[in-house]
Order: structure tokens, then C-alpha cells, then sequence
């Protein structure tokens, strides 16, 4: 067998492997056994016809095709070997390249390669977010709105004001298989020019930015048409420069009478014994909120610039792994929409190869390469979970799986008791190991770390069990593989 071996410029190496041609024909007469045992030819027991009358019935072509597939599978191993190649997953036949002598093109995956250069290096400024008294007041005021009492008045609405409304709305002009109707009629209240009160967590004031704006000024019984053209920044990138019409027709205006800011008014928004204590808690509440998006964000940040800093060599055939996965996960949220993947191209009129080479596989080359940032990352760093803490995690989820009653339900017969523990514990691990993760991140990027982590200590038991998750029984340390960090 001679090889010759080639270098490729996307992670693979190309190895030609040549044959003499007597080997192939040994392969051959092996190959015609192999068929007649389980091809009948007559008047021969399974497996004993001569190798001519085998080619006569089956034909050469048939025996070279077994041939060369039972060559490969006995020769490849063989071929890697004596390459010194350490490959990432399994090769493909390339080409046949002759059959005298027999010649075959192999494409070799190759193990990732990571540097990530000089990533101690790595400074973020970490500037955490403060709790204004504004924003205490915000909240303030609008637990004041809710509590207050409506009264109905004769007037135009004023800042502040309870205007109940029947409103429908549609678009001006919809394109081809668009639907035209983005509200039915109903009716809604809302309060006049307080544009936090109809704001969800994102950011995005419904039915658009300012239309509360639109109620100052209205009276009881008139009706208003508002017309509006959405922008990017608006809630739904599909209505991008469509012009709307709001029609409203006002059905009463209140005047929303506030309760005093006082410590009664704490008594009324709970177990507060002071107006202080409801500010305290807001206060506590809002920098909580604040502290993990800041967080969240940060982390991004530190990631992001340390996969920009890393030089990454990785197969194709990993991007192709990851797009399947990503498909596949997009196949099931569409399921839960009640949609397939078809209907969902054709209404955005596209293809499947253009949904995949447009969206799916950039995100499917960023996946793979923030993931192979990240497990070198925390290989280089030694973050790992060791087997007497995987053992601990398991012990704890496995009492909660057989003896919490709700949680046992919430499974239901998908799961027994140990396939729950399994899951639950395997949560845990990701769950402490990404956090420990972000602590090593947020160290180096703070100039905070030392040369070695800092050990970290482990969950406390409440049982111990016999059984134990599959990972502590391999190996005395278990480094998990880096997932995503989530703050």
C-alpha cells in the first residue's frame, strides 16, 4: 500500500491510498463469497460456489462494488495509522481515482485547533448599574395608578387619565399574502401619554411607540383615526415601512384619583411596615433586574472578544453537525406554532438551501467556533466539576426525584425515577460549570484572576446512593464541555 497525503485549506487531510492489484483481487474473491452466502445460487450450499459461477450470476460489477467496500473497511484503519493522522470523526471515500491499480482519495477530518493568543490579557471595563431615585419614583407612581380609583369626568383627557377605547387597525396597503387586519376590533384602556404603562420587557410600547400620546386630548364619543408607519425599531420586522390606520372610537375618560404616598399606602402594597421599606424592596428589586441584564451583557462582551481574539481551525463537517442540530431545534419551534418548515418557506418565500446558506449556517460557523473558544478556554483554565461533586449532585437530585410528588407528576411516564435524577442532575452540572465559567471570565476581564482558580466548593448532600451519574464512575475529575455561558 503506498499513501500519499495532502494538506487541504478547510481542516482535512487528503490521503491516496494505491493498491497492487493482487490485493484487490483477493478482496474480489472475498467479496464473491460474502454475496453467495446470502445470494441463492443453484445447486450450491450457502457460501461455497465457485467464485466464476458466482461472477457469471451476479456480474463483476456487483462483486467489485462489495469488494471495494470490504477493502476499505479492513484497509482504512490501517491508513490512518500509518498517516499519523488524529482524526475528528470518521473519513468519506472521496473519488475513485483507477481501478488499475486501484486508487482511492480519502477526506480526513482533522481535531480542531484553537489558539487563543494572549487571552489573560483580556480587559472589559465592569461599570455596574445604579438604582436611580427616578426609577424608584417610576415604580412608585405606576402602583399608585393601579391602586387608584377611576372617576369619570366631562373633559378632554389629560396626562395620566384612564381612556377606555374600541379600536381596530389594519394596514394601508399589504403585500401579496399579507394580512391586512393587525387588529380586530376590541376594546382596551389605556392611560393617556404614560407610555411605561403599555411597555413589556423588551422595550417595545404597544400597539407603537407614542400611540398613548395620541389619547391626550380625546373626549368621550369621538372617534379618531391615527395612521402610523412602523420602523425597524418597532415590535415586528415584517411590518418595517408599512403604513397602518388606527381607528379609535372613545368610549370614556376617567380621572385616575392617586392614593397618598404614605406608610399606608406601603401597608396596601404588602407586608411593608414603612413608605422607606416599599422603597427599599423596589430599589433591591429594580438593581436585581439590572445587575443580571448588565451581567448577561457583559459576559457577551468578554466572550465575544475572546473569540475574536482566538485563531480557530475546525472540519466542515462540524458546521454540517451544527446546522442539522439548529434545523432540527427550528423544525420544533415552528411545530410549537403549529407550523411546518414548508409552510414557513413558502410564506417567506424562500428556499430550504436559502433559509440554510442565508441564516443557518453563519449561525451554525459562529456556534462552532464560540464553542470551541470556550471548552479550550475552560480546559486551559481548569474548570471542571470533579467526580465526588458529580456524585453529590446526582445523590441530591435522585432524593428530589423520589420524593418530590409535583415534580414526579410534572415527568409523568416519559420518565422514571432514575432517568429524572439523570436529567435534573445533568442540569446542575451545566448549570454550576457555565457559572463557573463566567466567574474565570469575569475575573480575567476585571484583572481579577490569579495564575491558578481558585477551587471552588462543592454541593452538600443530603443522601447517599449507590447509583452514580454515568460521568463520576469514567475518571476521578470530569471537565464538562463548555456550553454557552448564560449569566
Amino acid at each position: 500500500m503506498k499513501l500519499e497525503i495532502l494538506d487541504r485549506d478547510d481542516h482535512q487531510k487528503q490521503i491516496i491510498a494505491e493498491f497492487d492489484s493482487e490485493t484487490l483481487e483477493k478482496f474480489k474473491r472475498k467479496a464473491a463469497r460474502k454475496i453467495s452466502e446470502r445470494t441463492k445460487i443453484p445447486g450450491f450450499r450457502p457460501g461455497k460456489a465457485p467464485y466464476e459461477m458466482v461472477r457469471r450470476i451476479i456480474g463483476d460489477a456487483a462483486i467489485l462494488e462489495e469488494a471495494i467496500e470490504l477493502l476499505i473497511d479492513e484497509t482504512y484503519p490501517k491508513i490512518i495509522e500509518e498517516a499519523k493522522v488524529e482524526p475528528y470523526g470518521p473519513g468519506k471515500l472521496d473519488e475513485i481515482i483507477s481501478m488499475d491499480p486501484p486508487k482511492f482519495s480519502f477526506l480526513i477530518p482533522l481535531q480542531p485547533e484553537v489558539d487563543l493568543g494572549n487571552y489573560r490579557e483580556l480587559r472589559e471595563e465592569y461599570a455596574p448599574p445604579e438604582v436611580s431615585e427616578e426609577d424608584v419614583e417610576k415604580i412608585l407612581n405606576r402602583l399608585r395608578r393601579r391602586a387608584g380609583t377611576a372617576v369619570p369626568v366631562e373633559r378632554p383627557a389629560q396626562q395620566g387619565d384612564l381612556v377606555a377605547i374600541k379600536m381596530s387597525a389594519h394596514l394601508v396597503s399589504p403585500e401579496e399574502g399579507q394580512e391586512k387586519v393587525l387588529i380586530e376590533e376590541n376594546h382596551f384602556e389605556m392611560v393617556a401619554g404614560v407610555s411605561e404603562e403599555h411597555t413589556d420587557e423588551d422595550g417595545y410600547e404597544w400597539p407603537f411607540p407614542g400611540f398613548v400620546q395620541e389619547l391626550i386630548g380625546v373626549s368621550a364619543g369621538e372617534k379618531k383615526v391615527i395612521k402610523h408607519t412602523f420602523s425597524a425599531s418597532d415590535f415586528s420586522d415584517d411590518l418595517a415601512g408599512k403604513e397602518a390606520e388606527f381607528i379609535i372610537e372613545v368610549e370614556s375618560v376617567k380621572e385616575i384619583v392617586l392614593p397618598e404616598l404614605d406608610d399606608s399606602f406601603a401597608h396596601l402594597m404588602g407586608p411593608y411596615e414603612t413608605l422607606e421599606a416599599l422603597k427599599n424592596d423596589i430599589r433591591q428589586q429594580l438593581l436585581s433586574g439590572k445587575m443580571e441584564e448588565y451581567q448577561r451583557n457583559y459576559i457577551d462582551k468578554v466572550v465575544d472578544r475572546l473569540v475574536d481574539g482566538a485563531s480557530v481551525k475546525y472540519p466542515p463537517v462540524m458546521v454540517e453537525d451544527e446546522v442539522e442540530h439548529l434545523l432540527s431545534h427550528f423544525r420544533e419551534d415552528l411545530a410549537k406554532q403549529q407550523m411546518d418548515l414548508e409552510a414557513y418557506l413558502k410564506a417567506r418565500q424562500i428556499t430550504r438551501e436559502q433559509l440554510i446558506d442565508q441564516e443557518i449556517r453563519p449561525a451554525a460557523e459562529a456556534n462552532v467556533k464560540r464553542n470551541l473558544v470556550l471548552e479550550e478556554f475552560a480546559r486551559q483554565e481548569q474548570i471542571q466539576i470533579k467526580a465526588s461533586e458529580i456524585q453529590t449532585i446526582y445523590d441530591i437530585a435522585l432524593n428530589q426525584a423520589r420524593n418530590d410528588k409535583e415534580l414526579r407528576q410534572l415527568a409523568g411516564k416519559r420518565m422514571n425515577t432514575k432517568q429524572l435524577a439523570d436529567t435534573m442532575a445533568r442540569m446542575s452540572i451545566n448549570e454550576i460549570f457555565n457559572q463557573r465559567l463566567i466567574n474565570r471570565l469575569h475575573a480575567i476581564a476585571t484583572g481579577k484572576a490569579n495564575e491558578q482558580p481558585q477551587p471552588e466548593e462543592p454541593p452538600q448532600s443530603e443522601e447517599t446512593s449507590p447509583e452514580a451519574i454515568e460521568a463520576s464512575q469514567s475518571s476521578d475529575e470530569v471537565s464538562a464541555g463548555a456550553t454557552e455561558p448564560q449569566a
